[in-house]
């Protein structure tokens, strides 16, 4: 017996599904639509962590000492900034070796050297280059430095300002990009679930003598609603699939250029290695959509 409910049931949604092809492709396109903006918002997570992190590795706090500084008081500085929990890494260079790093990487210029020999001293100085565990502790690690009294006496000048500026104007740009489309998306699945709930009320509307005829002889509201739930899931199931198909191609295409923009990011790889997890959350999403729609236009219309 509950085999041929069942049986009847799927017939039943799999023929209103084929009764109005153009209303269910309508739903399905929008489900797709809602699913689609999902995946930009996801993947522009995904670059957007990239390229935070990838900032950080470039941006650091660099404190420059004066001439007549002690290196035995800049490597005890050295130390107390690396027992703070905030600071990943601290790179002493002395001036010496700042010298031979400015001529290294500038042996082809030939001006540059005869200025070099023509001063006969070394202009550079002694740095410590500052690398915070994550973007939001750099200001911690600057406001520590700056009210260190200890050091006062040997520091020439903290280069901060300008990297702030940066992780702060990037971090907005972000912030902004993700809201934007996480508002889209909240958008599209709103329109999504109005659609379908108009198309199942519509399906239900053509089918409203036999509904009547159902509850007249004794049919439960369960066994009416679930072709109409499982038309929805059904959707929901072919709008997940048409995304993912959609999707795959879009993404070989552009991961050749963000890995340009972004050496070291692989989004295909990323993709491929996050596939069953992207495809159970797109499909969850999508026979949620179906679902709940069918669910509000059903209880409506029946008045339960």
């Amino acid at each position: 017996m509950i085999i041929n409910k069942i049986k009847r049931i799927g017939t039943t949604a799999l023929n209103d599904l084929l009764r109005n092809v153009w209303l269910n492709i309508a739903t399905m396109s929008i489900i797709v639509v809602a699913l689609f903006t999902v995946t930009v918002m996801m993947a522009v997570d995904t670059i957007g962590n990239f390229a935070l992190s990838s900032l950080q590795e470039k941006i650091d706090i660099t404190i420059q000492f004066k001439d007549d500084a002690n290196e035995s008081k800049i490597l005890e500085f050295r130390k107390d900034l690396e027992e703070l929990q905030e600071v990943k890494s601290v790179e002493y260079i002395s001036k010496e070796q700042a010298l031979i790093n400015f001529k290294e990487s500038h042996k082809d210029n030939e001006y540059i050297n005869q200025s070099l020999e023509e001063l006969g001293e070394n202009p550079l100085f002694a740095v410590l280059n500052v690398r915070a565990a994550s973007l939001g502790q750099y200001k911690f690690i600057d406001e520590y430095i700056k009210g260190n009294e200890n050091y006062d006496d040997i520091i020439e000048k903290i280069n901060f300002k300008e990297n702030e500026k940066a992780i702060n104007n990037f971090s907005v740009i972000l912030k902004t990009v993700k809201d934007s489309i996480f508002g889209l998306a909240v958008l599209f699945i709103i329109m999504s679930i109005l659609v379908a709930f108009n198309t199942i009320r519509l399906a239900m509307y053509t089918h409203r003598v036999e509904i009547e005829i159902m509850r007249l002889v004794g049919a439960s509201n369960w066994f009416i609603k679930m072709p109409f739930v499982v038309e929805g899931a059904i959707l929901g199931v072919l709008g997940c699939v048409i995304t993912v198909i959609f999707v795959f191609p879009i993404v070989i295409y552009i991961s050749p250029k963000m890995t340009q923009f972004l050496p070291g990011l692989d989004l295909y790889a990323h993709f491929l290695s996050n596939i069953f997890s992207f495809t159970i959350l797109l499909l969850a999403m999508g026979v949620g959509l179906g679902v709940i729609s069918s669910l509000i236009a059903i209880r409506r219309y029946l008045k339960v």
